[in-house]
């Protein structure tokens, strides 16, 4: 082989190294990201109720969240109960011939299911406001009463706290 042959793939060689190089490093860098925000792509957050206790004092927030756990499972059952009905009513919009009365009723069964669990959890937290005192019960309502914050998809506004970034506006 030639020294012309040699210098090359010597250069060739090296083009490829980098190139391999670059796409390691890259799906690291991408997969750390991922990774980063993956809990955030699972589960926006804590449920609101979780958030209002926070305004409470420590004994107190443990109560709250041992009053919520009470009828956990029930609820989950309930509401994993609707999510299957929604599911039966949406597949059918394919039957033939199509029955727009049944979907709509199958639909409202399911809401209703998902209300019956919001109104059990929704009552916990009446029956727990009960015991409290008048200031916590304030400082209780005044968290619940508050508009959820959401959080935008891959935890973006975050991301832009972080940086220092004002929150971007939600689209229109």
């Amino acid at each position: 082989m030639s020294q012309r042959h040699l210098t090359i793939a010597l250069f060739v060689s090296l083009a490829l190294n980098l190139f391999a190089v670059g796409a390691i490093v890259g799906g690291l860098v991408v997969g750390a990201r991922f990774s980063q925000h993956r809990q955030t792509l699972i589960r926006p957050g804590p449920p609101p109720f979780w958030d209002a206790a926070q305004t409470l004092p420590a004994a107190q927030q443990e109560a709250f969240h041992r009053a919520l756990r009470g009828d956990a499972l029930e609820v989950r059952r309930k509401l994993m109960a609707a999510g299957e009905a929604r599911r039966e009513a949406w597949s059918e919009l394919s039957a033939d011939p199509f029955d727009p009365t049944a979907v709509r009723r199958d639909l409202a069964r399911a809401q209703a299911m998902e209300m019956e669990a919001r109104s059990i959890v929704e009552g916990r937290v009446v029956d727990f406001a009960g015991e409290l005192s008048a200031e916590e019960r304030d400082r209780l309502a005044g968290a619940l009463s508050r508009p959820a914050t959401r959080r935008m998809h891959g935890g973006r506004r975050e991301a832009d706290e972080e940086r220092g970034r004002p929150p971007r506006e939600p689209a229109p």
